[in-house]
């Protein structure tokens, strides 16, 4: 095992039919090392991440290292699920976005913000929410809000419930986005133009300064403008700038970064649902389904793709993201390292935004879509302060590898109230008219909610304990003392989560593991995100549910990880099984009220590969099958066994370069996204929808590269999110751009 650097991995790994999958890949590869390991060694251009959280930065599509001081193995022989997509990829890709990032990543569905809930990045992994469990660099963003990728080294999706990894929530699952770091011993500097159909124009450059005598500076500076290609009237523009310092004094290492973004764009919520106002015989038959199990609501397609049925004179879209962290490394001896951090993260978001559903009318008249308001101004800060212990040692035949750390936070969040009510009128549904007039009277925006507030505090310990040359048991333990507020009601639990880990060397290039961890849902932890009062959802805080205990998750892992050719190709096999065993439902026995009586769970397969084959050809790939469900819907019980919201049960990710020559690289990727249910009676449904992606990169000169990259290459409608099953999301139509890269 080297500890070269390595590309990023994008780890998904396949239910119960049974343990085949799993073997069959371990069968595979074991025969494999051996031609494998006679490959030539390639080094890739790389760039060093010269003093990384516990990482290295990955030069193709593997990194070796997670980021979080937390893991102390290789990701490689970490018993766990963790998917990283580099930067490597994302460029490739052309994603300037974590939502980009995130469409394309196996194992991970959207859903939607609308009013109440806001808009903004939210994913599913695994099967379940995890909008409130982003963090950048290991600290918590609680905030709902669109995160850029200019200054984003990485992103890393550690699956299965984290309540140990990652602290409170983490059903499915947590993501990381990892800030891009100043390193030592390097300069470079790196211009990017891009130009694209839609009006697309974006400015980028990332430059890194080695100063001697251990001090580095690290500089991202981003401007972006135009629309959005295969949509009408629609703009994002965007403005970041991110710094990075460290220096070095001797054994210790203090490091700042600093981060600043702005997006100003037209929000969308994309083309109105089926619904009973639908009526087909007034466009000639045309059905969009019948709202039954059998024949779900579909997305309203009549009108042209590029159709915006919001309102191009009412609405916008401001989102502020800003962050400040400072670290602090010291080797205290060799073999023990202490790291602690102090971050303050804090985003604002004010928007309007139409919901389009289709308006109620007599048999003989048009099909109307009519545009309702929906607004929202938040804004939230955390501060949080991390110190960790990691190191190695010995007891007598047993080797170490721990970390022991504790985390303190405060999260405030609040909102604004408005007065006013800009109105846009009905249009046709076949062809939407965004520049109707705005009636009514202006909307404002007034005084402040009370804040909702959240204090954490946490005491952690990993021991990763080799107790001979094939065996290893990795243990982690966590508690949690959490307390919300929301001026009136206030909830504080006391959570303890564990995990555990066992892993056997089936030969020096491949292992098998089988893991359990345990996570916990307390009352409100995503409160001040959504509208209304149902005491089931975390996203409030309410009499219903003030005074319940913690939802606890549960997750089983079964897997095998495999490298081959020298380490630099990674391939991986998993069972899962996640169990959500005391779900907050309406109560079965009263038929109102909350209880915590209900149950879901989600299984599956996941497979992946990622890495380099040979010199010229990589590769990132997944595929992944979750079967997610009700097993006790609380109530009436009338959705047992329905699909759990937003998640497609198969998902497919392929991304792969090969050189051609020494000057010419061409790569493609396909995406599949199985259809998924939008309401909780599963009577309303976003259909499967493939992707396809080209990109060709010619060098025309020693320092300079221009890269052609083409999404949606068939120009398919495609479906991001939806909210409650009124609309459905459109992600972008094709998108053509050419990016010139100077380097010196």
């Amino acid at each position: 095992m080297t500890n070269e650097t390595r590309a990023a991995s994008v780890t998904t790994v396949l239910p119960t039919l049974g343990l085949l999958p799993v073997i069959a890949v371990s069968a595979l590869a074991a025969g494999a090392p051996a031609a494998a390991q006679q490959q030539p060694t390639v080094m890739l251009d790389e760039l060093s991440l010269s003093g990384a959280a516990g990482g290295e930065a990955a030069s193709g599509y593997r990194t070796t290292y997670g980021a979080s001081p937390k893991l102390q193995k290789p990701l490689a022989e970490t018993p766990k699920t963790i998917a990283v997509i580099t930067q490597k990829e994302m460029e490739e890709r052309n994603a300037t976005s974590v939502l980009e990032v995130l469409r394309t990543t196996p194992g991970i569905t959207l859903g939607s913000g609308e009013g109440g809930t806001p808009m903004g990045d939210r994913p599913y992994v695994r099967g379940y929410q995890a909008a409130t469990d982003m963090m950048i660099d290991g600290v918590r963003n609680l905030g709902r809000t669109s995160q850029e990728a200019f200054a984003t080294e990485s992103v890393e999706v550690a699956k299965g419930p984290g309540g140990t990894y990652s602290g409170r929530g983490a059903t499915g699952g947590s993501i990381n986005l990892v800030s891009k770091q100043a390193r030592e011993g390097e300069n470079f500097q790196h211009l990017s133009a891009t130009l694209g159909n839609a009006s697309q124009k974006r400015l980028s450059y990332d430059a890194n300064f080695d100063f001697g005598d251990g001090l580095a500076a690290r500089l991202n500076l981003m401007a972006q403008d135009g629309g959005i290609p295969g949509r009408d009237e629609l703009q994002d523009n965007r403005r970041g700038i991110a710094f990075a310092l460290s220096k070095r004094f001797g054994a210790s290492k203090l490091s700042l970064n600093l981060y600043h973004s702005r997006a100003d764009s037209t929000p969308d919520l994309g083309v109105p649902m089926g619904s009973a106002n639908y009526r087909p015989a007034e466009n000639g038959g045309l059905r969009f389904g019948s709202g039954t199990k059998a024949d779900p609501w579909r997305p309203i397609e009549l009108g042209p793709k590029e159709a915006f049925y919001g309102s191009a004179l009412r609405d916008y879209r401001k989102v502020t993201n800003s962050s400040a962290q400072v670290k602090f490394e010291t080797e205290l001896r060799p073999g023990l390292t202490w790291t602690s951090t102090l971050a303050l993260i804090g985003s604002e978001q004010d928007y309007i935004v139409s919901r389009p559903t289709v308006a109620a009318g007599a048999a003989g008249t048009p099909n109307l879509v009519q545009r309702d308001l929906r607004t929202g101004y938040r804004q939230n800060s955390a501060t949080a302060f991390h110190s960790v212990l990691t190191g190695e040692g010995q007891t007598g035949g047993i080797r170490h590898n721990y970390a022991i750390g504790v985390e303190v936070a405060r999260e405030r969040m609040r909102s604004r109230a408005s007065t006013g009510s800009p109105a846009v009128g009905r249009t046709p549904v076949a062809s939407p008219d965004p520049y109707m007039p705005v009636t009514g009277t202006p909307l404002r925006w007034t005084t402040w909610n009370p804040f909702v507030k959240t204090d954490t505090s946490a005491l952690y310990i990993f021991d990763s304990m080799t107790l001979s040359e094939r065996w290893t048991l990795d243990l982690g333990l966590r508690y949690d003392r959490y307390e919300i507020s929301d001026g009136t009601r206030s909830n504080v639990d006391n959570m303890l989560n564990y995990s555990a880990g066992l892993t056997y060397k089936l030969a020096p290039n491949g292992m098998a593991y089988f893991s359990y961890g345990t996570s916990t849902n307390p009352s409100g932890e995503c409160a001040g995100m959504a509208g209304g009062a149902d005491g089931a959802s975390a996203c409030t805080l309410s009499a219903g549910n003030v005074n319940l205990d913690p939802e606890k998750n549960r997750s089983f892992e079964l897997g095998t990880k495999w490298e081959l050719y020298n380490d630099r190709l990674l391939l991986s096999a998993a069972l899962f099984r996640t169990e959500k065993t005391n779900a907050r439902v309406t109560d079965p026995v009263t038929g109102s009220g909350v209880a915590l009586a209900g149950k879901s769970r989600a299984q599956g397969i996941e497979l992946g590969v990622a890495g380099e084959i040979n010199d010229r050809w990589g590769i990132s790939a997944g595929y992944t099958y979750t079967d997610a469900k009700w097993i006790n819907s609380g109530g009436t019980r009338e959705n047992d066994g329905n699909a759990l919201q937003f998640v497609g049960k198969h998902g497919f990710s392929l991304w792969s370069t090969y050189r051609v020559t020494d000057t010419i690289t061409l790569g493609g990727g396909a995406t599949f996204t199985d259809k998924r249910y939008l309401t909780t009676d599963n009577i309303a449904v976003l259909p499967s929808q493939w992707r396809f992606d080209a990109m060709a990169s010619f060098q025309l000169a020693q320092n300079t590269s221009l890269q052609v990259n083409v999404n949606n290459l068939f120009d398919e409608r495609l479906y991001d999110a939806s909210h409650v099953g009124l609309f459905a999301n459109r992600a972008p139509g094709r998108s053509i751009t050419a990016k010139l890269d100077y380097r010196f």
